[in-house]
């Protein structure tokens, strides 16, 4: 109220200056003329908070959108997406380069490195690459708003056929080893269009073909400074996930897994109905540093979510070390009901959902 107040009397000032400048007069037979329209404007760049990526309008999509509508493998796309993002930081901090979606990279480049690289496995093999997709993002210079900086996400898949059809799976090592001589041919490809900008290569694997719970992962990343023309080093990506609760995780991380279902015994003997409650775990290098839960219940009213949401938020907080980023989603089968974000800086958010 107060701001539509302030606005009101600066829109009467300066009428009532422009009356004063040109004489004009509001009694009748007076030479009231009305101001010209503005038209409205929109400004070409779009601030975000310092933890953020600002960005320029307008707005232009990435040129290799929609090319995994056909893909055999599943993609966490969102990961992927803000898993480029996150490791770019280091390289093109957010103070000083705007981001863009990809203009360099188009689908038909894209679907020929594909074809190349099935066509150069041994004879008598059939898919045989392990290209699956490339995402480019580009960071712009603030300063004069130019491509300084390139991000790609080439996603890779260890599945394979040999020359019987069986099918096979890469190692780890083998998979970053073929990974790496991918990157270097689609390098020295786009070298010939942007000679002098810095590139940042991801390396990012699939999950399995029937995986529906847990994304892929990234297993390497590599540096092509301004004037180089190829990878001029490469470091491993220690980046797993594992489903909450399971058999794998329990072997691996038992710690974690012990704390998981302590949680989910706290729950469902808080609340006498069952709670579905499945996790998915973001372990770096070994620590788990994100977790996101998804408990799914029937409730009859907006209270009985309202209850469960803070209870689980606490047990979360009394559980799981303040280094771990939580994700509690509560819903039903049908809608959302509630959400507890609880973030390693800053304060914890709670949203009920009224509908």
């Amino acid at each position: 109220m107060k701001a539509k107040f302030l606005t009101g009397c600066r829109y009467a000032a300066a009428f009532l200056l422009a009356i004063a400048v040109s004489g004009c007069s509001l009694l009748p037979g007076g030479k009231d003329k009305s101001p010209e329209p503005t038209a409205p404007s929109l400004s070409e760049v779009v601030e975000v908070s310092e933890d953020y990526y600002g960005s320029i309008t307008p707005y232009k999509p990435n040129q290799t959108r929609g090319m995994l509508s056909s893909a055999r493998y599943r993609i966490d796309f969102s990961h992927l997406e803000l898993g480029l993002m996150e490791f770019a930081r280091d390289t093109f901090p957010t103070s000083q380069y705007y981001f863009q979606e990809g203009q360099v990279v188009k689908k038909e480049q894209v679907t020929q490195w594909i074809a190349q690289e099935k066509a150069s496995g041994t004879k008598g093999q059939q898919k045989n690459g392990i290209l699956v997709h490339v995402l480019e993002h580009d960071y712009l210079n603030k300063k004069d708003k130019q491509l300084a900086g390139m991000v790609l996400g080439l996603s890779v898949s260890p599945n394979y056929q040999d020359a019987t059809g069986k099918e096979m799976v890469y190692t780890q090592q083998e998979l970053q080893a073929k990974g790496q001589q991918l990157a270097a041919s689609i390098v020295a490809t786009l070298r010939v269009s942007t000679p002098n900008v810095p590139m940042l290569i991801l390396l990012y694997q699939v999950p399995e073909a029937n995986s529906s719970l847990v994304p892929g992962h990234f297993i390497m990343s590599g540096t092509v400074g301004a004037s180089e023309s190829a990878v001029s080093k490469w470091q491993p990506i220690e980046e797993e996930f594992f489903l909450f609760p399971s058999a794998d995780v329990e072997k691996k991380y038992p710690q974690q897994s012990l704390q998981y279902d302590k949680l989910m015994r706290q729950a469902q003997a808080y609340f006498g109905e069952y709670v579905g409650m499945t996790g998915v775990g973001r372990f770096m290098d070994g620590r788990l540093t994100e977790l996101t839960i998804t408990a799914t219940a029937e409730y009859d009213s907006r209270t009985e979510v309202l209850q469960f949401t803070q209870y689980a938020a606490g047990s979360i907080n009394q559980l799981f070390d303040k280094s771990v980023h939580v994700n509690l989603y509560v819903q039903s089968m049908n809608k959302p009901l509630a959400i507890y974000i609880r973030p390693t800086s800053g304060e914890p958010y709670m949203h009920l959902y009224r509908q």
